[in-house]
């Protein structure tokens, strides 16, 4: 009657067969989710390339916008004068440069 409940089982060989292959495709699917060429990491450079193309993008526009400004600047001497003005504090021999100091 004992034998009888048990649950026969299939040979030694057989179980350890079904082990080994049962080993091997966990493997394979871990390598293929987490492994250095996985999912995981194939959407990790996917996020980082995506940034830094927005990154390109926006240097780009600062690129254009600075070749502009020195474009204006080699061809507008007016101009030259009033960045030198407000940014440097400069100005024509004749007047007076006043600074005012903000106290916060």
């Amino acid at each position: 009657m004992n034998k009888n409940n048990k649950k026969q089982k299939g040979p030694p060989q057989r179980r350890h067969a079904w082990i080994i292959v049962s080993g091997v495709i966990l493997l394979l699917v871990y390598i293929y989710v987490a492994g250095d060429f996985g999912l995981m990491q194939h959407w990790r450079l996917r996020k980082t390339r995506e940034s830094l193309e927005k990154e390109i993008k926006q240097l780009r526009i600062q690129q254009d916008s600075l070749q502009t400004a020195i474009e204006r600047l080699k061809a507008d001497s007016s101009y030259m004068a009033k960045i030198a003005r407000e940014k440097y504090n400069m100005g024509l021999p004749d007047e007076e440069i006043i600074r005012v100091i903000n106290k916060k």
